[in-house]
């Protein structure tokens, strides 16, 4: 429970992605409207009382627990339990609303509307968009909130442009072959092994492709079917991002090829050194490459790839590399988890598929592997910081002993 001081300061930063004022004259629709969205999104603080610029006003009914109480059981599906308490701001009382990140997404008001005569249930979902709360239209951002609840996995949505030829069969036997060896490719019964293995399923009266089968065996040409496939990399000569690029690089095939790509131009920049230790030389890199290879790999397999119009992003500074990854961490994982070895797949597919080929720790001790691998290189520990829209992990150069 907020105390005085601590309401006032929510108050002099404004509204933004987590704060939200509203007068508690608000009808019932337009508050519940502001508390679907910051469940759908990551929760957040509704100060009843406080008009939009910010000016206390003070609460004008006393039922506005109950008010709030009833609403989210009854309007909002499924239903939310928010916090609801009173604090006095200057002799005025106002009401602060607490919501979780729901974990049940996506939630939505359910209404009951007048059609043609006709009496309809019409569902109508809201997220949290910055400092205000918008209407979710278009099916990729909803596919997103049942990813968030784990209710649906995007990687196995099934890419409906496509066909099994725009993959490379080729390149499924030999990921089968070389990691797979008891599972046997036939042409009489190849949809349903491909559906067996997640990289196509039946859609439409028809074989498709699934995300993760293109991502993973896509043939030439992946791109016009996934625009959010690609990884680009960046030397820049400097430490600040508006330095000088020394390279650039985009590489737009599947994630196998993408990772290799990847990894052969961090192998440009990982300068090699070493130091005498009595009678033994002992070699070092800036970066251990096992370290980069697992933030890479995680990256890849982690990423939102309902998320288009951006790629991956690995930048390579003077005194540090950068991975970046589109969209937030999934569900109520957090940094902090993280670096405990706690694990979410999102794209529970990729990962085994990278697991398989010995790429990814499985156990959700990649954060921890690398930090050992960093100490043991001489590298402060990883920095890893996350929003809604992006993670980003930095590795930061072999400290050199002088």
């Amino acid at each position: 429970m907020m105390k005085e001081r601590e309401v006032l300061k929510l108050i002099k930063g404004g509204e933004n992605s987590y704060v939200e004022f509203k007068e508690d004259k608000v009808d019932n629709l337009k508050l519940v409207k502001e508390l679907v969205a910051m469940t759908n999104h990551r929760g957040g603080i509704v100060l009843l009382g406080v008009d939009d610029d910010g000016v206390v006003k003070g609460l004008s009914r006393d039922d506005n627990e109950e008010r709030v109480m009833n609403i989210c059981s009854d309007i909002v599906k499924p239903s939310i339990l928010p916090t609801y308490y009173e604090v006095k701001i200057r002799g005025k009382k106002i009401g602060v609303i607490e919501l979780g990140t729901g974990v049940s997404k996506p939630y939505y008001i359910q209404n009951k509307v007048t059609l043609e005569g006709r009496q309809k249930t019409v569902k109508t979902y809201y997220i949290r968009r910055g400092s205000s709360s918008r209407e979710v239209i278009s099916d990729d951002e909803l596919k997103r909130l049942y990813q968030a609840s784990k209710s649906l996995h995007y990687e196995i949505m099934p890419v409906e442009r496509a066909g099994l030829h725009d993959m490379d069969e080729g390149k499924i036997r030999e990921y089968l072959a070389t990691y797979r060896p008891s599972i046997e490719l036939k042409e009489d019964s190849r949809s349903i092994l491909y559906e067996n293995l997640d990289i196509a399923c039946f859609h439409n009266g028809a074989y498709k492709p699934t995300v993760a089968g293109l991502l993973l065996f896509g043939a030439s040409g992946l791109k016009r079917f996934l625009p959010m496939t690609g990884i680009m990399c960046v030397k820049v000569a400097g430490n600040n991002i508006t330095d000088e690029k020394q390279n650039l690089k985009f590489f737009e095939r599947t994630i196998f090829d993408n990772y290799n790509d990847a990894l052969s131009f961090f192998y440009i920049y990982n300068a090699h050194s070493f130091v005498i230790k009595g009678s033994k030389r002992v070699n070092f890199y800036d970066y251990p490459e096992a370290a980069f290879r697992e933030l890479l790999a995680n990256a890849l397999i982690h990423r939102d790839y309902a998320i288009s119009g951006t790629d991956i992003g690995v930048w390579i500074f003077d005194d540090r590399i950068e991975i970046k990854s589109p969209g937030g961490l999934p569900n109520t994982l957090t940094v902090e988890k993280m670096k405990m070895g706690m694990k979410y797949h999102r794209n529970p597919v990729l990962a085994q598929y990278f697991f398989d080929a010995d790429m990814v720790e499985r156990a959700g001790q990649g954060i921890v592997k690398c930090n050992r691998l960093l100490k043991e290189n001489g590298n402060p520990e990883l920095d890893i910081k996350e929003d809604e829209h992006e993670v980003v992990v930095t590795m930061y150069k072999r400290e050199q002993k002088k």
